[in-house]
Parts: structure tokens; sequence; C-alpha cells
């Protein structure tokens, strides 16, 4: 049979929006009404930078907290220190799920298969496990000897971070998700999630270990880097992970206090960084950039630091937990808590990495 072609060359285009039945609630326009309060801290200056009328931006804003019932906004009215606006927590989760969803749908039409995926047999079968979130050494040896035991299991290991692994669950799109998110109004990793994101009837949260995060630099340490502070120098250049990362958003969180220290802004903090616009997709992906000098530093984890003979400079300890559907009717789920549970494979990861700590609720449901 002859093939035609088409002589104009056709590409593939898409559109994003999050819903809820049937109604849009948050589209490209929203999502960058979103993102420019977010940076600017302001409705007026968001307005004029997208160039839209002040009460179609606040109007729309409006829309959203009536369709959802829920503050995504806060703000203050002017005075002598001028007007300040900024996104809830919840109006972030709701900005950093488009994000992700969008990366993602770009990501497939471009045919980008930079995710990590391990498939026996390869095809479009779905796995018979599904992780999706932030990307982690244990859980990979977790894998590892589940695939150990029982060589036709497939599976499929998706690091793109924590807030894709929440958006994976939101949309059932995976049977675990990997987190490690820091809610600043509760001072509590990982826990509020479930009542503040609309998770509580379907998942729950399984706990899981505290990791140690680190700057890592090559052996010696040649850029003579000790804390955050140094990353603002002019001779430093960073590895940075990708947005939605639990790693970006802990080391937001330092920058942040950083910046009020300094009596300065985040974004203009931010600016002075060489580096801090790159996106890794994974801890190992950072680390390769500091081993071949890509980058003089990069925000990671201290086993991997350990792994790719680095020297790390430690950070934060944080809570690295799961997601799991509630009802866990995969049984390759209940196998994968079997073995994070077992105090021989414990014993076995606190031994060869760095920076891993288990707790005595390691395994265990802790809420839902």
């Amino acid at each position: 049979m002859k093939k035609h072609r088409l002589k104009a060359k056709v590409e593939p285009s898409y559109t994003v929006s999050l819903n809820i039945g049937s109604r849009r609630i948050v589209g490209e326009l929203e999502a960058s009404m979103l993102k420019a309060i977010d940076q600017t801290g302001s409705f007026s200056q968001a307005a004029r930078t997208l160039d839209l009328s002040y009460a179609f931006l606040w109007n729309t804003i409006s829309q959203i907290e009536k369709s959802l019932n829920e503050k995504i906004v806060t703000s203050e009215r002017g005075g002598t220190k001028g007007g300040r606006a900024d996104l809830t927590d919840k109006g972030n989760v709701l900005l950093q799920t488009y994000l992700e969803l969008d990366s993602r749908v770009h990501r497939f039409l471009k045919g980008d298969t930079s995710t990590e995926r391990r498939f026996p047999q390869a095809g479009r079968v779905r796995p018979d496990l599904s992780f999706v979130g932030s990307h982690c050494v244990v859980v990979e040896k977790i894998l590892s000897s589940l695939h150990d035991t029982n060589p036709k299991m497939t599976y499929q290991m998706v690091n793109v971070g924590s807030w894709a692994g929440l958006t994976a669950m939101m949309l059932r799109e995976a049977d675990i998700a990997g987190i490690h998110i820091f809610d600043e109004e509760e001072s509590a990793y990982n826990e509020p999630l479930l009542s503040k994101y609309w998770l509580s009837k379907t998942c729950a949260l399984i706990r899981g270990y505290k990791r140690q995060q680190c700057l890592m630099v090559r052996k010696g340490n040649p850029k003579r880097i000790k804390r955050v502070d140094d990353l603002l120098r002019d001779d430093v250049k960073l590895a940075n992970r990708n947005v939605g990362s639990g790693t970006r958003m802990l080391l937001d969180r330092k920058l942040k206090e950083l910046a009020k220290k300094k009596r300065t802004s985040f974004d203009a903090l931010t600016r002075q960084i060489r580096g801090y616009d790159s996106e890794m997709m994974t801890h190992r992906d950072v680390a390769i950039a500091v081993v071949s000098r890509r980058a003089d530093v990069g925000v990671g984890l201290t086993s991997m630091a350990e792994e790719m003979k680095l020297e790390a400079i430690p950070l934060a300890e944080e809570v690295y937990d799961f997601l799991v559907e509630r009802r866990l009717r995969n049984p390759y789920v209940q196998r994968f808590f079997n073995v994070l549970s077992s105090k021989h494979f414990q014993s076995q990861v606190e031994s060869s990495t760095s920076g891993i700590r288990f707790l005595r609720e390691t395994g265990r449901v802790v809420l839902g």
C-alpha cells in the first residue's frame, strides 16, 4: 500500500486543565495568574505583568476559590508598606499540580524517555507496580529486591518529584507515591497533605524513614563551600532539582530564610545564584553534574554523595513517606511494604547507605 505523507509539517499541540467534573478550574491563563502573583507578591503587579485588568484577575481568582471552597490567595490592602498577596498552601499545590501535569504531557509529546522505567517485557502494558514521585535510593533497593524474588514482576519507577507523585495519586495513575513535602503552617512533613489536599477519603500515608539532605561538592571541596550563603558567590555554580521536587522546596525554604536575614526578596536572591533555574530530575543527575564539573555544588541525598564519591555538607534531615490507595488492592504494594518493614532489609540499608534512618513506625499506616 502506498504511503501518503503530508507536505506541511504537522506538530502536536495540547491544552491542560484541572477540572471539577466537566468544569474547568485552572488552565494555562489561570496558572499564569497564580504564578505571577507568587512571583510579584501583588495582584496589581501580577495584572500588569500579564497585561490584564486588575478586576479581571481578581474576579478569576475569586471564582476559583468559590469553586473549590478554599482560599488560594491571601492578600493585605495597602498602607504604609503597600499591599501584599501570597499563595496559600492550597494555592501553591494547585499551581504545582498544574505545572507538573503540563510538564508531563509536554515530555510525552516530545517522546522524552528520560524518566527511569524498568520493564522486563517492553510495551505499553500497565506494569505490576507503578511508583511515581521523589527519587530515593531506598526505593530503588526495594524494587530491586522485589524483582530479584519475582523476576516476572514488571515495575515502573518515574522520578519526577514529590508534587508529581501527589498529582499521580490524585489522578490514580500510580500505585505508590514517594513524597517529602514540608507544610510550613503545621511545621510537619507529609501528614497535613491528606486533609489539606483532598486525599483523606482515597489515600493512606505510610511511614517511610528519615533521610539526610546535603550540599554535594567534589572531593577536597575546591570551592570551600560551607553553607547555603556560598551559593550566592560569583565563582559557584549550582545544579538544582526540578520544580515540584521536595529537595527544591527544601532549598527554597533555606533561601527564603536567608533572604529574610539579608532583608531582600527571594526572587532577588535567586537571581544571584548561577544555575538556580537548572532542573534535574534525580539526585543522581545532580551528583553527575557535580562530578563532571558542570556544576560546583548540588543539593541532594547524603547517600547519593557517598555513592558518587562526593563530599557531603549536611543541610537537613527530612521525613520521606509513601502515599497509597487506602484499599491496598494491588498485592505488589503490600509486598513493597513487607520489604520496607523487614528488619533484615533495614539493617542492610543502614549499614551500607549513609544518611538513612529507619523509624519505629516505618512501614506502618500513620494516616488514612
